[in-house]
């Protein structure tokens, strides 16, 4: 499998994240782009404004609220909506660089949509993944992260202000004040836009802080998500149904969480002694 070379590596342990370039091709990018048009019209679990809900939660709506091809969109769970999303899971010039940062005894944890409108009010905002518990939670230079993302840029962000993702470099060795009288914003001094052409793939853990800047572009930016946690965490956000597991190869089966055997105490503490073999290949 393919692993960080010199310079990623220096890049991941020192900034906390790295820029995988052309993870995705042209014609791919544009594939996507138009996968994404075709899903914000169709069922899906999106943000649910009014609603008496916690922080973060998402329900089921027909379609997503905003049916402008660059208007807001924010869709959780892509497996269902065909194989193309499916195979993203273990996409091997992206997937082989998380088994090296986090190991093989991993799963896949949630996959996502977004489009950021062009609003060149919008304040952005930092944050940690993994909500309140995980926010406290950081890790040493030398440990592998609990969880990591790895974001598909589906259009240009060469310039500032254009939704980029916004990163606090070496913030994930350190607590993020969220709840302090100043907590960090995408303008706050540190902060980095990354810049990236569609296509590119941005690896990062949730310790880092990072959030969407301003989008003055005049059209919406578009990403793909893929979440991955360390198998003692479970995947969150999604279930597995039988029509997606239909589609799985073995590997992808393994990182939904099938252990190739029926629940039983112990499972997910300790890895299957063919894990490796599954993940890796080797």
């Amino acid at each position: 499998m393919q692993t960080l070379d010199g310079e990623q590596r220096r890049q991941w342990n020192t900034d906390g994240y790295i820029v995988v370039e052309n993870a995705l091709s042209r014609d791919e990018v544009t594939f996507f782009n138009e996968e994404l048009d075709r899903i914000r019209k169709e069922p899906g679990f999106e943000p649910i404004k009014g609603e008496n809900l916690p922080m973060g939660h998402y329900g089921q709506l027909p379609h997503t609220e905003d049916l402008d091809p660059d208007g807001f969109m924010d869709r959780r769970d892509l497996l269902p909506y065909g194989k193309h999303f499916i195979e993203l899971i273990d996409r091997p010039n992206v997937f082989d660089l998380v088994v090296d940062i986090m190991g093989p005894y991993i799963l896949h944890s949630m996959s996502q949509a977004i489009v950021r409108a062009p609003n060149s009010t919008f304040p952005g905002y930092t944050h940690t993944d993994g909500g309140e518990a995980l926010r406290r939670i950081r890790v040493t230079e030398s440990s592998v992260p609990i969880a990591m993302k790895a974001l598909y840029l589906l259009t240009d962000t060469e310039n500032e202000n254009t939704g980029n993702l916004t990163v606090f470099p070496g913030s994930h060795l350190r607590a993020i004040p969220y709840d302090g009288p100043n907590p960090p914003n995408p303008y706050s001094p540190g902060a980095a836009q990354i810049r990236g052409k569609a296509g590119d793939c941005i690896l990062f853990p949730h310790a880092l802080w990072h959030g969407p800047s301003r989008n003055e572009s005049g059209h919406g930016r578009r990403t793909l998500l893929y979440n991955y946690c360390q198998l003692f965490v479970r995947q969150y956000d999604y279930e597995v149904t039988p029509e997606v597991n239909a589609q799985c190869t073995h590997r992808q089966r393994r990182l939904l969480g099938d252990l190739g055997y029926d629940f039983m105490p112990g499972s997910y503490f300790y890895g299957p002694k063919d894990q490796l073999e599954v993940i890796t290949g080797g």
